[in-house]
C-alpha cells in the first residue's frame, strides 16, 4: 500500500510539475508576468545572456531582475531538462535535434507564438524539428556556407562580377566553370602573395559532415524517407555524387607543392585554412568561424552565397538549427512565454547578432529581421543557408539509441571516396561497397 501510495505521490508531482502550473495568459500586446516571477535563461554565450537580461530589464522596468542567464552549453540542452526538471533553466536555445527525443519534458508553445512564428520560422526547420504539437522555433542556423574570397579572386584577374546578385560571381555559378579553372591552372599555376595557388577547392573527403555537399550533386538526399534502413545509398543520385567527385579529381582541383594531385587520404578538414591563410578562392564556412577576423588581419574581403550548381543541380551541405523552448516543469509558464516571446522580437534578434555569431534564420523580408550594417556577412550567410539540408534524426526503430547518420558516419563512408578520388575504383563500385556496409551495420546495431 505505501509502494502505491509514494507512486501515485510521484506521477503526480512529475505531472505536477510539467502541467498542472498556471497557464500563459496573454493580456494587451505581452504575455503576463506572474507575481514574484523568477525565469532563467539557457544560453552558450556569456554575452548574449547578458545582453538579453538587459533587454528584458529596459522592455520591463517593473520586473528588473527577473530574468537571469546561465550558460547552459551548446549542446545537450533538451537532455538536461529532462533530466533536471525545475532545476534545469526555464527557457533555453538548444539544437533541433534534441527536441523530438525530449519532447514530453517542453511545454506546449501558446497560439500567439506559433501563429508568429509561421510567418517567419524557416522551413523544413520549424515543422521538420515538431511533432503535432509546436515546442520548438529555430531562431538561428548552425552549419557550413559556401565561401569566395573576392580579393584574391581580383587579384588573379578572375571576373568576380555578380550581375544577378545571387552571392555568387557570375564567371563561376557553376561548378563545371571552376573546374574548367583548375584545368587552366595546370598548365599555368598563378601565385598570390608570393605563393603558388595549388588549391581551386578544398574539398573534403576524410571528413565526411562537411563532405555531404559533394555526395549531393545528383540532387542526392541521405535518408529522403526518413526511414533509418533507407538511406538511399543505392539510389542514382548517390552515384552522381560520386561521380562528381570523380570529375573534380580528373580537374585536379587540389594538387601538392609538386604538381601532384592531392591524394585521397590528404583531402581533410582544410576550410580553416583556406578563410585565415588564403590558400583557396572557393572554400566552405562555419558558423563558429571568425570570418570578420580574418577579413580585419588579412585585409581581404570573403563573400557567401548557395553553392554553386553541378548539371543544374545545387549542391546542399548539411546544415542544423538552433531555437527556442520553454522548459515543462517551470513554475512561471506566462513570464517564460514573455521572455520567449521578446527573443523572437526585432529586438530579440537584433540583441542575437549583435552579441554571438549566429546567423538568424528567418525567412525572406520578416518583420523581425534584424539589421546586419555592422556585420554583412552574416546577411550573406543567412541567405546562403536557405539552400542548405537539415542533417537527418531518424533513429534505428528496434534501436532508439542509435541514429541513422552514426551508420553514415561509422562504415568508413571517407575511405570510398579516397577510393574514387585516387582512381582505385569507379564510382559504380564505391556504391556497391556502401550498399553493402551500411546494410551490414543497419543489421548489427539494429536490436
Amino acid at each position: 500500500m505505501k509502494r502505491f501510495v509514494a507512486l501515485v505521490l510521484g506521477i503526480s508531482l512529475v505531472a505536477g510539475g510539467a502541467f498542472a502550473q498556471s497557464k500563459a495568459v496573454w493580456r494587451g500586446n505581452q504575455f503576463q508576468i506572474e507575481k514574484g516571477a523568477k525565469i532563467r535563461l539557457g544560453v552558450d554565450n556569456d554575452n548574449l545572456g547578458k545582453a538579453i537580461v538587459a533587454l528584458w530589464d529596459k522592455l520591463h522596468p517593473e520586473a528588473a531582475g527577473a530574468v537571469e542567464y546561465v550558460n547552459f552549453g551548446a549542446a545537450g540542452g533538451t537532455d538536461q531538462i529532462t533530466a533536471l526538471q525545475g532545476e534545469a533553466p526555464d527557457v533555453a536555445l538548444v539544437i533541433d535535434g534534441e527536441v523530438s527525443r525530449n519532447e514530453q519534458s517542453l511545454l506546449p508553445l501558446d497560439a500567439v507564438i506559433t501563429k508568429a512564428a509561421a510567418n517567419f520560422a524557416m522551413e523544413p526547420f520549424y515543422s521538420g524539428a515538431n511533432g503535432k504539437t509546436i515546442k520548438f522555433v529555430p531562431v538561428a542556423y548552425d552549419g557550413m556556407a559556401f565561401a569566395w574570397n573576392k580579393t584574391m579572386m581580383e587579384a588573379l584577374k578572375l571576373d568576380t562580377t555578380d550581375k544577378n546578385k545571387d552571392g555568387l560571381p557570375d564567371a563561376f555559378d557553376t561548378w563545371e566553370e571552376i573546374f574548367d579553372l583548375a584545368k587552366k591552372w595546370q598548365a599555368n599555376r598563378p601565385s598570390y602573395k608570393g605563393k603558388p595557388v595549388n588549391i581551386v577547392y578544398p574539398m573534403s573527403l576524410d571528413e565526411v559532415w562537411s563532405g555531404y555537399s559533394n555526395l549531393t550533386a545528383g540532387n542526392w538526399k541521405i535518408f529522403p524517407t526518413k526511414d533509418a534502413a533507407k538511406p538511399g545509398f543505392d539510389q542514382d543520385g548517390f552515384r552522381a555524387g560520386l561521380e562528381f567527385i570523380k570529375t573534380a579529381s580528373d580537374a585536379m582541383i587540389s594538387v601538392e607543392a609538386n604538381g601532384v594531385k592531392t591524394p585521397g587520404a590528404s583531402m581533410t578538414w582544410r576550410w580553416d585554412d583556406a578563410l585565415n591563410n588564403e590558400t583557396a578562392p572557393f572554400f566552405l564556412v562555419g558558423t563558429w568561424m571568425d570570418v570578420n577576423g580574418a577579413e580585419t588581419k588579412g585585409g581581404y574581403d570573403i563573400k557567401f552565397g548557395p553553392m554553386p550548381t553541378w548539371k543544374g543541380v545545387r549542391l546542399t551541405p548539411f546544415v542544423k538549427t538552433k531555437g527556442w523552448v520553454i522548459n515543462g516543469f517551470t513554475k512561471y509558464p506566462s513570464a517564460s512565454h514573455e521572455l520567449y516571446r521578446i527573443l523572437f522580437t526585432k529586438d530579440g534578434m537584433q540583441t542575437m547578432v549583435n552579441n554571438s555569431a549566429y546567423i538568424p534564420a528567418l525567412k525572406a523580408k520578416a518583420s523581425n529581421t534584424p539589421s546586419y550594417k555592422t556585420d554583412p556577412n552574416k546577411a550573406e550567410m543567412s541567405a546562403a543557408f536557405a539552400f542548405n539540408y537539415p542533417e537527418p534524426t531518424v533513429t534505428l526503430p528496434a534501436n532508439p539509441k542509435k541514429k541513422g547518420m552514426d551508420g553514415y558516419y561509422g562504415i568508413g563512408l571517407n575511405l570510398e571516396l579516397r577510393a574514387v578520388w585516387d582512381g582505385e575504383k569507379t564510382p559504380a563500385q564505391a556504391q556497391a561497397t556502401v550498399v553493402d556496409l551500411y546494410k551490414k551495420w543497419y543489421e548489427e546495431n539494429n536490436k
